[in-house]
């Protein structure tokens, strides 16, 4: 759906065009209001299929429907480089910064990833094994909480036995726990990740947003829609969210 289609159906749904406006009717909002009241709505949409936070309760994968309402979203980086390594350091403790941004040389950090969804730890075996051919390993990465990171982490009093490598975030960072004997070197990380959707500008209003199918855009739209008239403190926010319901 384009951009310059977005704007209409919103203004359509608002009730907002010239005519309407000329006899009495809903205050009209600038285009860059009506920006940040759709990018608003984008995101709130797409955070509550991925949590199931909405009336089917279905959460992200949790139906084909809800698969193919944020499969354009979803994205792998493969091959990801890793800082620290249990052969050189001493330590089991795997880490991949700046998890959910991206940095350029020279420019601020940007916020490209929203939700972490999983990590594939690949790495081929310990150089010094003379005794097996070398080979890429694999192994899906299992995600715990903080508390009980305690018990795979390497210390002097602690070898730990991780047959399945575990893991954490923190301060933007992927902590990945690996089993400090058995696992080998060279390690690379795939991430998957839901990504933060397409800026809906008024000033591109040829540009096609084409990452949700046009249905989920309407969704949008009927969210952004709920905002607005809140933001005016219409009569018709009962109404509409009554309506918004019928959706899912």
């Amino acid at each position: 759906m384009k951009i310059s289609e977005i704007h209409k159906t919103f203004k359509t749904m608002m009730d907002k065009n010239a005519e309407s406006v000329a006899f009495g009717g809903c205050p009209a909002f600038l285009s860059e209001e009506i920006d940040l009241f759709l990018n608003q709505a984008y995101v709130e949409v797409i955070c509550n299929k991925y949590t199931g936070t909405n009336i089917l309760k279905v959460p992200f994968e949790g139906s084909v429907k809800r698969i193919q309402d944020l499969e354009g979203l979803v994205k792998t980086d493969k091959g990801i480089s890793v800082k620290n390594n249990t052969k050189t350091t001493g330590d089991n403790v795997l880490q991949v910064e700046n998890l959910l941004t991206v940095v350029a040389s020279g420019s601020t950090p940007e916020n490209d990833k929203m939700f972490f969804v999983s990590a594939v730890l690949h790495w081929g075996e310990d150089e010094d094994d003379k005794f097996s051919k070398p080979r890429t390993n694999a192994a899906t990465i299992q995600m715990i909480d903080h508390l009980s990171s305690d018990k795979f982490l390497l210390t002097h009093n602690n070898s730990p036995w991780i047959p399945v490598p575990v893991a954490t975030i923190s301060d933007n960072t992927l902590n990945v726990f690996v089993d400090p004997i058995t696992t080998g070197n060279n390690f690379t990380i795939d991430i998957t990740y839901v990504k933060f959707p397409e800026k809906i500008n008024y000033k591109t209003p040829d540009v096609n947003i084409n990452e949700v199918p046009d249905r989920v855009m309407y969704e949008v739209i009927n969210r952004a829609v709920l905002i607005a008239l809140e933001n005016i403190e219409s009569k018709r926010t009962e109404t509409k969210i009554n309506l918004n319901n019928l959706q899912e």
